[in-house]
C-alpha cells in the first residue's frame, strides 16, 4: 500500500521561495561585496556647507575666508581618501554669482592629482577696488584607480583691497582731520590716539582706536566719526582730542603739531609730524612736537 503524496500548504512554499531569494541575496553580496565602487558620485552640484566633506572619500576643507588683493592663496584644500592615487585631477574655480561684486579672478594654480592619502591646496589671486565678499565656485573631477569623483562646492571669501599708501594727517584744530594718501582711498591699519578734553594740564592716560581687520580705517572719511562709531569706543570719544594717528603697516605716527607731553599748547588745524618708528601710550606721554620734529622730553630739555 503506498502512502499518498501531499503537496505542501501555500504558507509553506511562499516561505520557502523567500528563503530561497534571500539566501541568494546573501551569496551575491558574498560574491561582489568588496569589489567596491567604480565610479562614484560625491554630491553632484553646489552646497554650501556640508559637514561631512572632511570625510569625504575626496575630502574638502575651505582653509581661509579672507584674500588679499593681489597675493596667491590656498584657498581650500583636498584630501585623497580612496584606496588608490587619484591619478587625474581637474579643479575649476570661478565666481558663482558673477554680477554679485565687482571683485575678479587674476589666477588659478590647481593640482592635476593627488597621492593616495595625501591633500593639496587650490591657490587663488584676486582683483578687488574694494573690501567684499566673493562667492567662489570649486568644481572637481578626479579619476584614478578604477574610481572616479565629483564634487561642486562654493566658498565665500573677503576679497581685502590693497592698502593705500599714507601720505600725511591734516588736523582740523585736534577735534578732527582727514588723511592724505597717494593714489585711490581705501582701508588701512590705523590706531587713533586720544586725550581727555580739554588737557589743561599734562594728562597720564591716553586712549587708543584701534583699525584693524572687518573695522579697517577708510581713508577717504574724516578721522572723529570713524572713531566715535568703532565697537570698542566709549561715550567719552566724541570729547577727546586726538594726539596721533599711528599707521602700522607703514611704521609712521603722524602726531598733532600743538601736542607738548601731555598738554596741547595750541591745539590749531594743521599738518601732523611724522615719526618713524614703533609708538606706545608711555612714548606718546612724554614726547613733544618741536618744529617738524617729534622730540622725547628730555631730549627737549636739553
Amino acid at each position: 500500500m503506498s502512502a499518498a503524496t501531499r503537496s505542501p500548504p501555500a504558507r509553506m512554499r511562499t516561505l520557502r521561495t523567500l528563503s530561497l531569494v534571500l539566501a541568494f541575496t546573501a551569496a551575491v553580496g558574498l560574491i561582489f561585496g568588496t569589489a567596491g565602487f567604480t565610479a562614484l558620485e560625491a554630491d553632484r552640484g553646489v552646497a554650501v556647507n556640508v559637514t561631512d566633506d572632511e570625510r569625504a572619500f575626496l575630502g574638502y576643507e575651505p582653509l581661509t575666508d579672507d584674500v588679499r588683493h593681489g597675493e596667491p592663496t590656498v584657498v581650500v584644500e583636498y584630501r585623497n581618501q580612496f584606496g588608490s592615487d587619484l591619478d587625474e585631477l581637474n579643479v575649476s574655480v570661478s565666481i558663482a554669482d558673477d554680477g554679485s561684486t565687482r571683485a575678479a579672478i587674476d589666477s588659478v594654480e590647481t593640482p592635476s592629482s593627488i597621492g593616495e592619502g595625501t591633500a593639496a591646496g587650490v591657490n587663488v589671486t584676486l582683483h578687488c577696488p574694494k573690501r567684499e565678499p566673493v562667492p567662489l565656485l570649486f568644481e572637481a573631477d578626479g579619476n584614478g584607480g578604477g574610481v572616479s569623483v565629483s564634487l561642486d562646492r562654493v566658498h565665500t571669501v573677503t576679497c581685502v583691497p590693497e592698502a593705500p599708501e599714507v601720505t600725511g594727517v591734516t588736523f582740523d584744530d585736534a577735534a578732527n582731520g582727514n588723511v592724505s594718501v597717494s593714489g585711490s582711498d581705501g582701508d588701512v591699519v590705523a590706531t587713533v590716539w586720544l586725550a581727555e578734553n580739554p588737557p589743561t594740564e599734562s594728562v597720564e592716560t591716553l586712549t587708543a582706536v584701534s583699525f584693524e581687520g572687518a573695522a579697517s580705517f577708510d581713508t577717504s572719511k574724516k578721522l572723529k566719526p570713524q572713531v566715535v562709531q568703532h565697537p570698542s569706543a566709549d561715550e567719552l570719544a566724541q570729547d577727546q582730542k586726538i594726539v596721533a594717528v599711528e599707521f602700522l603697516s607703514q611704521s609712521v605716527t603722524y602726531v598733532h603739531p600743538g601736542w607738548d607731553a601731555g598738554v596741547y599748547e595750541n591745539p590749531s588745524s594743521n599738518n601732523g609730524v611724522e615719526y618713524y618708528g614703533a609708538v606706545d601710550e608711555q612714548f606718546l606721554l612724554n614726547v613733544s612736537v618741536e618744529g617738524d620734529e617729534v622730540t622725547a622730553e628730555s631730549e627737549a630739555d636739553d
